[in-house]
């Protein structure tokens, strides 16, 4: 053991090896999902320009190789200067638009849309320093050192068992996967047919060559087991450990009148049947009948996903909820945080869920929430979060009342930010434990 130059402690004996190539793929996305932040961390975390004996992996022209931790660092900066994640909120267009919108200024429909000439040069101009980026990096592949641990935490391409056949030939290199959910198979209706089969395949990955796993709830830990029993997989070594929230989330509230004028609600998450927004669509209908100009306004943050024609036909066709919905995909993280700390809450009304990042950050952030009564939701304690049934439609409606006409949460008295429960250093010292351990 050793220390870094800023006194962190380091295990200089273990090499880690950060599979990079899922969250280097980001310049094809405008912005990062849940899932990606969780990546955004870990590679913080990871390839910290301070590091020891920590190194990337990349997909390259021969194969899944090692490169050194400086080019992987700037990969992945690159990355985060294309999702706007060091850019205040104040320049994030996609934020004014939502501004402008709250305020009646522009139409409250799908803010996201733009020219096509804008398109092809942002897409140009993404894919240009992708392939500066990447080529800089594959000119410093690197081999791994023994008894490595690889390190996998976004799922991908864990469909995919070719990818990993170089472990065959270092069967000393220790695979550890992080395993976010098994909800493609436990709730297979809200899921395409071919996602499932890609998260069985996934799964069998990890029976076969997983020499450890990360999990965030122990509900998704008991499912997982059960699951690699029935594979042949009699035991693995588990952390079962809360997900790290973004630092962004832990900064002060930033109150922003131009937001903070108009009271309104968030929901973040792509747009699918399983995170219920049909729920909120119909019930904003209501409360447009009951409220009329009086009516909070409703952002729905994320991307449209699948099977979702429903909430697409009251988004785009239904006259009651015009004026009072707004579809905000494209917004950076803090962008997000300023939203959700401006927000009378953040709306969570799915019928099932792994963990719920959208939770955990607006909780870090101290702004209310109304959840789902979930078991996976559950392990969040708070006084600011409201339970309501997925099926409440009444419930939901009356907890949105309530706090739409009371004071802002901001005005009141202050109340206590669980900042350690989701603290990044707290974290990361227990995965590097963890995997001292494989």
């Amino acid at each position: 053991m050793t220390k870094s130059p800023r006194g962190r402690v380091t295990d200089v004996d273990r090499e880690i090896v950060f599979d990079l190539w899922h969250l280097s793929l980001g310049f094809a996305r405008e912005t990062p999902a849940g899932v990606d932040r969780v990546d955004m961390s870990f590679a913080a975390h990871f390839l910290t320009a301070d590091a020891l004996n920590r190194k990337a992996l990349l997909f390259t022209p021969l194969g899944p190789r090692a490169v050194r931790l400086a080019p992987a660092r700037r990969l992945f900066e690159g990355v985060q200067t294309h999702w706007r994640e060091n850019q205040r909120p104040e320049a994030d267009r996609a934020l004014a638009r939502v501004r402008d919108a709250l305020a009646g200024l522009s139409p409250s429909r799908r803010l996201s849309r733009k020219s096509f000439p804008r398109k092809v040069y942002e897409a140009f101009r993404a894919g240009a320093t992708a392939a500066l980026l990447h080529s800089a990096a594959w000119r410093h592949i690197t081999r791994i050192g023994t008894n490595a641990v690889y390190l996998n935490v976004s799922q991908y391409p864990l469909s995919a068992p070719s990818y990993f056949r170089w472990l065959r030939e270092r069967p000393d290199v220790k695979p550890v996967f992080m395993i976010h959910d098994l909800l493609p198979i436990e709730y297979p209706e809200f899921f395409r047919p071919v996602s499932v089969k890609r998260h069985r395949r996934r799964l069998s990955v990890v029976a076969k060559i997983a020499a450890g796993a990360i999990v965030s709830t122990q509900e998704v830990a008991d499912v997982l087991l059960a699951y690699l029993q029935r594979l042949g997989r009699k035991t693995i070594p588990l952390l079962v450990q809360p997900l790290p929230v973004s630092s962004t989330f832990h900064q002060p509230r930033e109150h922003d009148e131009g937001l903070a004028a108009q009271p309104y609600f968030v929901i973040c998450g792509t747009i699918e049947p399983r995170k219920n927004h049909l729920l909120l669509l119909n019930l904003w209908r209501e409360l447009a009948r009951l409220l009329g100009p009086a009516t909070p306004k409703l952002i729905v943050v994320g991307a449209r996903g699948w099977e979702n024609e429903n909430a697409l036909d009251l988004l785009e066709r239904c006259p009651g909820i015009r004026d009072h919905v707004i579809e905000a995909p494209g917004l950076s993280t803090p962008s997000l945080k300023r939203l959700i700390d401006n927000a009378r809450a953040v709306l969570m009304p799915s019928f099932a869920e792994g963990y719920g990042l959208p939770v955990a950050e607006a909780l870090t952030a101290g702004t209310p929430v109304l959840a789902s009564d979930l078991m996976s939701l559950r392990a969040m304690r708070g006084s600011a979060i409201t339970w309501l049934d997925p099926l409440d439609g009444l419930g939901w409606l009356a907890a949105i009342r309530r706090l739409s006409e009371a004071s802002a949460h901001w005005t009141q008295t202050k109340s206590v930010r669980p900042l350690s429960v989701f603290a990044s250093e707290r974290y990361f010292q227990r995965v590097e434990a963890f995997l001292s351990t494989i």
